[in-house]
């Protein structure tokens, strides 16, 4: 209900990112001085840093947002097209 004034757009891109955040530190696991920092450089403020590296640090993040997305790679389950072409 906090989010209904967001524009959909916006919050799925807000969303994408943080997720992204949260996957690369993981992946480079990355310490709470580096997030920390990165968070800084994007203008966030000091309660919302520390309450993310709070919730990083637990390691549950990382393990939520990676089980969210899922473990294969995207695949096709149904293609159809069709060959046009004009002769002048």
């Amino acid at each position: 209900p906090d989010l209904r004034d967001i524009d959909p757009a916006v919050l799925k891109h807000c969303h994408a990112a943080a997720a992204m955040c949260i996957l690369e530190a993981g992946k480079q696991k990355a310490d709470l001085a580096a997030i920390s920092t990165c968070l800084e450089d994007c203008k966030l403020d000091k309660e919302k840093i520390e309450q993310f590296c709070t919730e990083y640090q637990h390691g549950e993040l990382v393990t939520v947002v990676s089980f969210s997305i899922g473990r294969s790679p995207l695949h096709i389950t149904d293609v159809s097209w069709r060959l046009e072409y004009q002769i002048k």
